[in-house]
């Protein structure tokens, strides 16, 4: 009896023993104690920190960030044309150049023309007065209604005569400026966006051009003045927007009852 219960005692223990020497097999090789390591899945590399050699420096370098694109310009804020070496003087809010002269061209027209002043050239258009066209198009219905609106304006004359007077406009304005210089007045107010910029001409006898084409009949008061009706604008001798137009108005009364220009026919 004593023999087998010693007997189970050495197989219980072998047991116990052969337990154990299973259980510390089943640890991955170099654990030191603690909670296992997870395992890996098959094929999965382990990349080292920083830069690969043949990967990373293989990579295409990020392109900097371009520039932020400047803002649009405010174009209900008049601008000029590039800007040279030659500076105007400043009467009021306007540009005065005393050194203007006329860029003879076939597009000119009595209130429309170009110039070169202070190293620069643009086209200016004259305030308060309109001068007819001097051509009739065969191609533009709008440019032939403007001309038969000129006409019944100027007196209910046919289109064809005020393009005779717009002709004669165009030659007058070409005879006080050409050859000689001339000062203009304009703070850069642009005429529908068109590229054209508003202004005054002084002659070098010191009168106003757009004065002289009303007086004779070669312009009528038409053309809007400097700044608006709401906001507006002295010009550069001083006087109001209403000062300036009723006094226009008044020439044109009297170059109508003398039968001047357009008023003539």
């Amino acid at each position: 009896m004593k023999g087998k219960q010693r007997l189970i005692r050495y197989a219980v223990i072998l047991v116990i023993l052969a337990a154990l020497y299973w259980q510390r097999g089943s640890r991955p090789v170099g654990e030191t104690g603690g909670e296992s390591e997870p395992p890996r899945e098959k094929g999965t590399a382990v990349l080292k920190e920083g830069p690969i050699p043949g990967i990373d420096d293989a990579k295409p370098k990020p392109k900097p960030a371009a520039p932020a694109a400047k803002p649009a310009p405010d174009k209900s804020t008049p601008s000029a044309p590039t800007p040279s070496s030659s500076k105007p003087s400043k009467v009021g809010v306007y540009d005065r150049f005393t050194d203007a002269r006329l860029i003879d061209r076939d597009g000119n027209d009595g209130d429309s023309f170009m110039v070169k002043a202070g190293g620069r050239e643009f086209e200016l258009r004259l305030y308060f007065v309109d001068a007819p066209e001097s051509y009739l198009s065969d191609r533009y219905a709008d440019q032939r209604r403007r001309v038969a609106e000129q006409a019944r304006e100027l007196g209910g004359i046919t289109p064809a005569e005020a393009v005779e007077v717009g002709k004669r406009a165009k030659a007058f304005t070409k005879q006080q400026l050409a050859n000689r210089p001339f000062t203009i007045h304009t703070y850069w107010e642009q005429v529908y966006d068109s590229g054209r910029y508003y202004g005054f001409v002084e002659l070098p006898d010191g009168s106003d051009l757009a004065t002289r084409l009303v007086e004779e009949g070669l312009g009528r008061v038409h053309t809007k003045g400097p700044g608006s009706k709401e906001k507006p604008v002295p010009t550069p001798k001083g006087k109001t927007f209403f000062q300036a137009r009723d006094g226009l108005e008044e020439l044109e009364r009297e170059a109508r009852e003398g039968k001047r220009g357009a008023w003539g026919y």
